[in-house]
């Protein structure tokens, strides 16, 4: 065992401690100090701060960058935006979901158009970096109020255009140029935009909100039929689907986008402009509905005059809401009505098979009517059938049933044909195989044929 000596155990610890306590002090003074303004962040009444960081990296611009970025953003939060009562928005009394995108798109604009601000100051040690930017509020509003001023001189050009555009009955030109100027005024909407016009002071926002909604409810489109008839299978022309659009006076509108709908569907182009006698008009190809009430329904397309004005989010969203009654035109559908002509043979004779019941009763259950005088008649269907023995032999015989069916309108147009040949029977007598091909052909004609032709017609 070996014993050292205390006193040289001592001297070793306190050369240990010594070293240990160099090194400390050498690491301490070679970290920077922070400043004031990291360890406490400062208030001020005058001013809008913004404090930022971000990592330290290999690049020195990037991280030093970021970092004043962040501290610009920073300083942009500092800037509260609050609804003014006498504001657009707070006209509008938009929901908190429409609220909450406004205020995101806001605090973006206000971020693109800071200016005036000063670095007070940046610090960095060996992991972060920092930035302080500062903005004298007084500066900031001085900034502000230039923009606003040139906001509202733009959209003041627009609206006194509009105005004339109004007073003019084009209320088309009138709206577009109303949702521009709104455009121009958006990161201010909910300022009070206090301003002069015609040596009136108005708040500006809700003077354009108030003449759109003028506009908006000053149209009004009818229709020139309100009520009409049409046989299911044929067509409704635009000669009959025609609406107007006008004021509340009578001026017929231009240009004015409508939209259409009808309620069995079938409407190929639902979307047209009203030409310079304020009408529109659409076309159905074909209706198809079993209902004996439709309804063809037009509104003013407010979507696509917004489209027309403007591709900004917000502004469309602030004002698809307008609604204008729309017009409604009521149509009766009534039943086809089929002339009915048959001809049936059974091994070269003429017979009666009971066929054109047969059709009647189809078309009875798939709402059509008929008649037995082709002149009252909207389509002509005519059957003919015959049930020829192809071979007998050893005493079996084949049978083929044969049908050829066409349809046309009253005006001999040929609307359907169709030729059936390849049902076969075959039985121990003729008699058998033609009273089996009889039954096999009219139950085809039945599930086969006729719902083909309907399929075809409606």
């Amino acid at each position: 065992m070996i014993i050292f000596p205390i006193n040289r155990l001592f001297q070793a610890f306190i050369l240990a401690f010594l070293v240990f306590s160099q090194f400390s002090c050498v690491t301490t003074k070679n970290l920077p100090q922070k400043p004031d303004w990291l360890l406490s962040r400062p208030a001020s009444t005058t001013n809008y701060i913004g404090i930022g960081s971000a990592p330290v990296t290999s690049n020195i611009n990037d991280y030093q960058q970021i970092a004043k970025k962040n501290a610009l953003n920073d300083l942009a939060g500092e800037i509260s935006m609050n609804i003014s009562n006498a504001s657009f928005l707070n006209e509008l009394a938009v929901n908190d979901v429409f609220n909450e995108t406004f205020d995101s798109r806001t605090q973006t604009t206000i971020n693109e158009n800071l200016e005036g601000y000063t670095l007070v100051g940046t610090f960095e040690d060996k992991t972060t970096c920092w930035a302080y930017y500062s903005l004298s509020k007084s500066t900031y509003l001085s900034l502000k109020q230039q923009r606003i001023q040139k906001a509202l001189d733009n959209a003041m050009s627009k609206f006194s255009m509009a105005m004339q555009y109004k007073s003019d009955f084009k209320y088309y030109n009138a709206l577009v140029l109303f949702v521009k100027a709104t455009e121009d005024i958006k990161p201010y909407l909910a300022e009070p935009l206090l301003t002069n016009y015609k040596n009136t002071e108005i708040y500006f926002g809700n003077e354009l909100f108030n003449e759109i909604f003028a506009c908006f409810n000053d149209l009004k489109i009818v229709p020139v039929k309100s009520k009409m008839a049409v046989k299911r299978g044929q067509m409704i022309s635009d000669e009959s689907l025609i609406f107007v659009v006008s004021d509340r006076s009578g001026h017929v509108m231009e240009g004015i986008p409508v939209v259409a709908d009808y309620s069995s569907g079938g409407l190929i182009n639902n979307k047209a402009r009203t030409d310079k006698d304020g009408k529109v008009s659409f076309t159905i190809p074909k209706i198809k509905s079993k209902k004996s009430t439709e309804y063809f329904e037009a509104k003013i397309d407010v979507a696509t005059l917004l489209q027309d004005a403007t591709n900004d989010f917000i502004i469309k969203k602030l004002l698809k809401n307008f609604v204008i009654e729309p017009a409604t035109i009521e149509t009766s559908v009534l039943n086809p009505v089929f002339f009915i002509e048959s001809s049936t043979k059974s091994f070269g004779n003429p017979t009666s098979n009971g066929l054109k019941e047969l059709c009647k009763e189809v078309l009875v259950a798939n709402a059509c009517d008929f008649s037995s005088n082709m002149a009252e008649a909207d389509f002509i269907l005519t059957i003919v059938t015959d049930c020829r023995k192809t071979e007998e032999v050893n005493g079996i015989c084949k049978v083929n049933f044969t049908a050829e069916v066409t349809v046309q309108n009253q005006l001999g147009k040929p609307l359907y044909q169709r030729n059936v040949t390849d049902i076969m029977t075959t039985q121990g007598s003729c008699e058998a195989a033609g009273k089996e091909a009889d039954t096999k052909g009219k139950e085809y004609l039945k599930t086969r044929v006729i719902p083909d032709i309907l399929s075809q017609l409606f």
